[in-house]
C-alpha cells in the first residue's frame, strides 16, 4: 500500500515539473534585451528627426514670408512712372489730343465730299477730296510723331499702331473716291472708321498718361 502510495506520489511530481515552463537559454535573453534597446533607441532617433523636420518647415516658413515682402517691393517698385516719364506722357498725351481734333475735321471733309456726291456737282467733288485727303495725311504726320515721342514700354504704344494701321486705310480710300454715286458706300465706310478712330485715341490718351 505504501509503495503504491510513493508511486503515486512520485508520477504526480514528474508530471507538476513537465508542466512548468523551461527557462529561456541565456543567448535567446541576451539577443532579446539587445533588440529591445535598438527598437528604444530608434524610436528616439525618430523623435529627434521628427522636431529636426518641424524645425527646418519654420525656417521654410520665414525664408517664404521674407520672398513674399520682397516680390511686394519690387512689384510696386515697378507700377508707378518716374517723373521724366510722365512728362513724356503727358507731352504724347498733347499729341494725341491733337490727332484727335485732325479726325473731327476728317468727319467734316467727308461729309462734304458726299454732299459734293450727291450734288453731282464735279468741281465742288475735287475741292472737297482734295481738302479730305490732306486732312487724312495731316493726322498721319501727327500720329507719327506720337509713336516718336512716346515713352519706351507707355500703354499707349500699341493702340497708336492700330491707328496707323487705320489712316493708311482711309487714304486709299480717300483717294479712291471718284465722284460718282459708287463713292457713297466708300464714304459710308469711312465715316464709320472715322469715328472708331476718335474712340480709340481717346482710349490712347488714357493708356499714355496710365500711373501719372
Amino acid at each position: 500500500m505504501r509503495y503504491t502510495q510513493l508511486l503515486l506520489s512520485l508520477f504526480l511530481l514528474f508530471t507538476f515539473v513537465i508542466a512548468l515552463p523551461a527557462p529561456a537559454p541565456v543567448e535567446a535573453v541576451a539577443a532579446q534585451d539587445a533588440a529591445d534597446k535598438n527598437k528604444n533607441k530608434n524610436n528616439n532617433n525618430n523623435n529627434g528627426n521628427k522636431g529636426t523636420k518641424t524645425k527646418t518647415n519654420n525656417n521654410g516658413n520665414t525664408n517664404k514670408g521674407q520672398t513674399t515682402k520682397a516680390t511686394k517691393n519690387g512689384t510696386g517698385g515697378n507700377t508707378r512712372p518716374t517723373a521724366d516719364e510722365c512728362a513724356a506722357a503727358k507731352k504724347l498725351a498733347t499729341g494725341i489730343d491733337k490727332n484727335i481734333s485732325i479726325q473731327k475735321q476728317e468727319q467734316k471733309d467727308v461729309a462734304a465730299v458726299k454732299k459734293a456726291v450727291q450734288s453731282g456737282n464735279k468741281a465742288q467733288f475735287d475741292q472737297a477730296k482734295t481738302k479730305l485727303v490732306a486732312t487724312v495725311k495731316s493726322g498721319a504726320d501727327v500720329r507719327a510723331e506720337n509713336q516718336k515721342i512716346a515713352p519706351k514700354g507707355n500703354a499707349a504704344i500699341p493702340g497708336l499702331k492700330k491707328v496707323q494701321n487705320a489712316q493708311a486705310t482711309e487714304l486709299k480710300q480717300a483717294q479712291g473716291l471718284t465722284g460718282g454715286n459708287a463713292d457713297l458706300n466708300t464714304i459710308a465706310q469711312m465715316e464709320k472708321e472715322f469715328s472708331g478712330g476718335i474712340d480709340q485715341n481717346q482710349q490712347n490718351k488714357k493708356d499714355a498718361l496710365k500711373g501719372c
